[in-house]
């Protein structure tokens, strides 16, 4: 399940900034019944992910997105983890090729 969800506003002078995070959860349940015992397991996960800040001011409403820079690093290096390799194990063949 996936939703956004506003968290409790915070006043700076005039305005009133309100955060808003994105919410991932699974829920996975399960129940064994057998003819000589009943048995149950539930398991859970819930992420928050802030994505945007919400100006409330007399002038309006606007809101301000925000950009998860860790996330996009790590993705790229994650990328390079699996490409470097790649091309370094390219780069020995066509060199052992030549030779």
């Amino acid at each position: 399940m996936l939703e956004e969800v506003e968290g409790a506003p915070i006043r700076v002078g005039e305005r009133k900034l309100v955060p808003v995070v994105r919410v991932t959860r699974r829920v996975r349940r399960r129940a064994l019944v057998g003819s000589d015992r009943v048995a149950a397991q539930g398991q859970g996960f819930v992420h928050l992910r802030p994505v945007a800040i919400v100006e409330r001011s007399a002038a309006g409403e606007r809101r301000i997105p925000i950009h998860d820079r860790t996330t996009q690093m790590l993705s790229g290096l994650l990328l390079a983890a699996f490409i470097i390799p790649l091309l370094l194990g390219v780069a020995v063949r066509l060199a052992r090729g030549r030779t």
